[in-house]
């Protein structure tokens, strides 16, 4: 009886609740507190029940669960499900001993001689890919036009000897080829798939959020360059376009957004506060620089939100954003902090979680390098008197040579922001 007990309170224990961030996460540290008491009880089934939590809600949350990933897999061995080891290919195209086969097309007579030969090669000119095909001792009665997707096919006779089937497309393909017994040429890819798969990517419709009102804060200005990193880039001359850019986001999906400054000029940090409150806002996201001079090697993508600070790295990078007002007591910053922000704490912890689990998501598909530098708590006075979920987002680090460049460059900039935008989406979703 106990032993039926004890199974149902570890089935109960692990059905991960992922409807919030923040059960998700409760779940996340119940699981990762019994995986612990399971090593140290040496119960194997325990440990893989508490792994698949972490995973799941790890997942969910955006966190890097790697390493538990890997264990789970020492434990519990994937079963490898055997499949037919010949894919199957789209548009198969054959030339036999004598004609040419195609699906969408009726057969081609191509006349062959023994002495047959084929000859292969590949070209690039003016935006668009060749693939060649010269096939010696062999004549064609007519020339032959067709399309497939977004690949052209044409095959003509060449000179009085020579058959030639060319492939071209704006886009680059790739194709499988025998040339004995008999040439078989097979596309293994078409644009036409492709083309569908971007036509599904749609953006939330704009009226869903026309009553959002969204302030972006582009850190520092004017007289305060900020943080200025390798090659002399300026943290203020990064912030202000990606500030524009993700205006030009979320506008495109709704929503109402105000730039605390657009131009190179200083507002002191109180007045970006009291801009997002005049703006009754829903959400204020302030956008910064990290920097570390005496470590270069450092390098990553960090969000905070509005709490006393719990890390020495959190208090570092505090201390540089609100050096702009200078001295204040630590024991005074808390008391206004708790005092102006407990309410808050929390809808600013979804936002956080949100909008770097997309930004970490996404940029890795499209760069190397991108490391996940996790969601914190810090004491920022730009978000102190917020009426509103407030966010930091140091974008990456301008004293690492190789994050630096990413940050200047406007493509990087551009997706940076579409990002930000998508995590937004991804909060109001959750929390209408």
């Amino acid at each position: 009886m106990r032993l039926i007990f004890l199974l149902f309170f570890i089935t109960s224990l692990f059905a991960c609740d992922t409807s919030s961030n923040v059960k998700a996460y409760q779940n996340y540290t119940k699981a990762k507190q019994t995986y612990i008491q399971s090593i140290i009880d040496n119960n194997k089934k325990l440990q893989i029940k508490s792994l698949e939590e972490i995973v799941k809600c790890g997942r969910f949350l955006g966190f890097n669960v790697n390493k538990y990933n890997k264990r789970l897999k020492q434990l519990k061995p994937v079963i490898k499900v055997q499949t037919s080891s010949r894919p199957k290919f789209q548009n198969p195209l054959k030339i036999e001993s004598s004609y040419i086969k195609l699906l969408s097309i009726n057969p081609i007579k191509i006349k062959l001689s023994k002495k047959m030969d084929v000859k292969y090669s590949t070209l690039y000119r003016k935006h668009r890919y060749y693939k060649i095909f010269d096939i010696y001792n062999a004549k064609v009665n007519k020339t032959v036009v067709k399309k497939i997707g977004n690949i052209i096919l044409k095959i003509a006779q060449n000179n009085k000897k020579r058959v030639r089937v060319v492939l071209n497309s704006n886009k680059d393909f790739k194709i499988r080829y025998n040339k004995k017994p008999n040439l078989e040429i097979t596309i293994l890819t078409t644009q036409k798939s492709t083309i569908k798969q971007h036509k599904k990517k749609t953006y939330t419709k704009p009226y869903l959020h026309k009553n959002r009102i969204i302030v972006i804060d582009a850190g520092h200005g004017g007289k305060d360059p900020g943080g200025v990193g390798v090659y002399h880039i300026k943290e203020k001359n990064i912030v202000l376009p990606l500030a524009k850019y993700l205006k030009y986001e979320l506008t495109k999906r709704g929503y109402k957004v105000y730039l605390t400054r657009d131009r190179d000029k200083f507002i002191t940090l109180r007045n970006r506060t009291k801009f997002a409150n005049r703006k009754k806002a829903d959400l204020f996201i302030s956008l910064h620089c990290n920097i570390a001079p005496k470590h270069p090697e450092i390098y990553g993508i960090e969000t905070y939100f509005l709490s006393p600070a719990r890390s020495a790295r959190a208090k570092r990078v505090a201390k540089l954003e609100n050096s702009a007002i200078g001295n204040l007591r630590s024991t005074t910053q808390n008391i206004v902090l708790n005092f102006l922000n407990k309410n808050r704490i929390i809808d600013s912890t979804k936002l956080a979680l949100d909008i770097q689990k997309s930004l970490i998501y996404n940029l890795k598909k499209h760069y190397r390098g991108i490391k996940d530098g996790g969601v914190r708590p810090a004491p920022f006075w730009v978000l102190v008197g917020t009426q509103m979920p407030a966010i930091l987002i140091e974008t990456g680090f301008i004293s690492n040579k190789k994050e630096a460049l990413k940050l200047i460059n406007r493509t990087y900039q551009k997706r940076y922001a579409r990002y930000i935008a998508e995590g937004i989406d991804s909060y109001f979703r959750k929390n209408p």
